[in-house]
């Protein structure tokens, strides 16, 4: 990968956890929901200027009735629980792995 390429993606990364940070959607579950509200109104506007700029046409965007701020935190928390439990996993995965190896091995003598 060039160098170039790499500090791209770098930046990229960097970017978005600042602003993820910085408006606080790392914050509590009040804070990610105001945030999430504002995004909700602003988006569609920011949608349709550039649709209008560029002359295309968009569908309308259908409604959901999913009620995305109350299944925000339960989302962040299956997150977190699952890289918790990765390296006992991982563990689990190796040794199992290990014992067929060994197992296959030692039935081939």
């Amino acid at each position: 990968m060039p160098p170039a390429v790499f500090f791209t993606r770098v930046g990229i990364v960097g970017g978005t956890v600042y602003i993820v940070y910085d408006h606080g959607l790392l914050g509590n579950g009040a804070q990610s929901c105001e945030i999430l509200n504002k995004v909700a109104a602003v988006v569609p506007a920011a949608v349709d200027e550039w649709s209008k700029y560029f002359g295309v046409e968009l569908p309308d965007v259908p409604k959901l009735d999913v009620p995305l701020t109350e299944y925000w935190n339960s989302g962040i928390e299956t997150t977190i629980s699952a890289l918790s439990c990765a390296p006992t996993k991982c563990n689990e995965y190796t040794q199992k792995g290990w014992q067929y190896v060994k197992g296959l091995t030692t039935g081939a003598e």
